[in-house]
């Protein structure tokens, strides 16, 4: 089928909404589409219109999805710090502890890494899973900030050897992904356990997913996509010792979870759950249950006690 919808000007839009059912007060209705775009804040309304006839239920108002989007902004902000403390700590205890062990260029040891085998092919051709693509992000990532990190241009003008800054300084280059992903080939489980557990994690395969999820998330955030209604594709994993069960649950009730139990690990950590209670507070208009999948007790749920107790890390 051939794509022929025109393109429409706000106010042109906004008389298409009207006549679907929408009420509108085009002082405030304007400039959002304007200059958020019409397409962006249909992920905003399309809930409340039926998908055959694309007529709105009765009472749906422009001010509402400017509620639901005002609210997802400021969560998308929130969530973006969470992450920010969370990253950065995460990145500094890998590189602490894998420094300590095999010395501030351990990301060039082929040895730490496990072996992967690609699918469809012999064992003759198994190759260290994440050797060449960390090194290659690496000297991309070195190449890319020569100029622009203090840290990366001492190293190069002042050392001929190694090639590559040490760990500490790659910290300031490499992403979260490419962090977790270090962290997932990691051939001892001994190293793998003593990261997780600077974040009250015991095993090492749930911190896998979680590292995992953070870092999806932290893209998402990166890319102003909507954090409400979402049903993420990745999702962390259950852990049981300390209650963490979600089932099937997809929603961002199971990332904020997450979030909040490891921000209770961090000494001097975001206030995650503070920063929530405030912005539901604001926009307690909306259904956070619809909107994020919190249930109405999700005060009460594993996860959500206070970590005043909890003794903060430490990333020597």
């Amino acid at each position: 089928m051939a794509f022929s919808k025109p393109h429409l000007e706000p106010h042109d839009l906004m008389r298409k909404l009207i006549d679907q059912g929408m009420s509108i007060d085009e002082t405030s209705a304007l400039p959002y589409l304007r200059q958020v775009g019409g397409y962006r804040m249909k992920g905003y309304w399309y809930q409340w219109q039926d998908s055959r006839t694309k007529k709105f239920r009765h009472g749906a108002h422009f001010d509402h999805v400017i509620r639901r989007y005002e609210f997802d902004r400021e969560l998308r902000r929130a969530t973006a710090d969470a992450l920010e403390r969370i990253e950065l700590t995460v990145r500094t205890v890998i590189s602490n502890v894998l420094s300590k062990h095999e010395g501030p260029h351990w990301f060039m040891k082929a040895r730490i890494f496990k072996e992967s085998r690609p699918r469809g092919t012999g064992s003759n051709l198994a190759r260290p899973g994440q050797r060449k693509p960390l090194l290659d992000k690496v000297r991309e990532e070195v190449e890319r900030m020569r100029d622009r990190s203090v840290f990366i241009t001492h190293y190069l003008a002042t050392y001929d050897n190694p090639a590559l800054p040490p760990s500490w300084a790659i910290s300031e280059c490499l992403t979260f992904g490419s962090w977790s992903q270090a962290y997932r080939d990691l051939a001892n489980t001994g190293y793998r356990k003593e990261i997780s557990r600077r974040f009250k994690v015991e095993d090492p395969a749930v911190f896998v997913t979680w590292l995992h999820a953070f870092s999806v998330l932290r893209n998402l955030v990166a890319h102003h996509n909507r954090l409400i209604g979402i049903q993420s594709s990745v999702t962390p994993g259950d852990y049981r010792k300390a209650g963490l069960t979600f089932g099937k649950s997809r929603t961002f009730f199971v990332s904020a979870t997450v979030i909040h139990y490891v921000c209770g690990s961090i000494k001097h950590g975001p206030d995650w759950r503070d920063s929530l209670e405030a912005l539901f507070a604001r926009y307690d208009d909306l259904n956070i249950e619809d909107l994020l999948g919190f249930p109405m007790d999700w005060r009460k749920r594993p996860g959500w006690s206070s970590s005043a107790n909890r003794p903060p890390i430490s990333t020597a």
